[in-house]
């Protein structure tokens, strides 16, 4: 069975809220995703779980995030998990908008980090987890399949009734509409989990970014 822990945290102090998700076996053996802030509140809710975080899987390297990264790797002693286009962003070689979010540096250690690619799948305890590389939000963004429970975590390419921006740093538009593409194509009634907002199913999902993307003269 799995079990998945929302933590909102409230990036910079500025009411920037990122959904940053503790998941987890029946046996407390699991994952942390997106640690975006506040690394107290992260650790506080690890604590009281009692659980094993086995892996820090970052959906892509904006510093909403991954403000609290530093501090809960020190804590649990976690690889860090990011998709090997994103790797210079985690690493602070290239933008990921720490200044603008207010996020302090985190200064990762490149040996504590492990790139993953497409299709690539992580196990723990009794969870299976499957990388799906899902660039447009940035170049590395990906989405993240519990296989065994079929939850999928979004990060920022899908929200419950949009798509994640793609003006940002390495962020690119026809490089979204094919990983909707690939997204709607490949799943039906289950529920994501995105970076920002609450969780929806996917084909409610579906119907929103569909409408938007036919003002484009776009179809998925």
């Amino acid at each position: 069975m799995i079990n998945i822990d929302k933590i909102e945290v409230n990036v910079g102090g500025k009411g920037h809220i990122t959904n940053c998700y503790l998941v987890y076996d029946d046996s407390f053996n699991g994952v942390l995703i997106d640690p975006g802030d506040e690394p107290e509140k992260i650790i506080n809710e690890i604590n009281t779980k009692k659980c094993n975080v086995k892996y820090i899987i970052i959906t892509h390297a904006h510093a909403d995030h991954m403000g609290a990264l530093s501090d809960v790797r020190n804590y649990t002693n976690a690889k860090i998990l990011v998709h090997v286009k994103d790797l210079e962003a985690l690493l602070e070689k290239q933008e990921n908008y720490e200044e603008l979010l207010n996020v302090k540096k985190q200064n990762i250690n490149e040996n504590d980090v492990k790139v993953v690619k497409d299709n690539e799948e992580i196990n723990v305890g009794d969870l299976n987890f499957v990388i799906i590389h899902t660039p447009g939000h940035t170049a590395g963004s990906m989405c993240i399949l519990e296989k065994n429970n079929m939850k999928l975590f979004t990060g920022d390419t899908v929200f419950w009734d949009t798509y994640g921006r793609c003006d940002l740093y390495s962020g690119d538009f026809p490089d979204m509409v094919e990983s909707l593409r690939r997204l709607f194509n490949t799943f039906s009634n289950i529920d994501i989990y995105p970076g920002h907002g609450k969780t929806q199913n996917i084909d409610i999902t579906k119907r929103y970014i569909k409408m938007l993307m036919a003002v484009k003269n776009i179809k998925l």
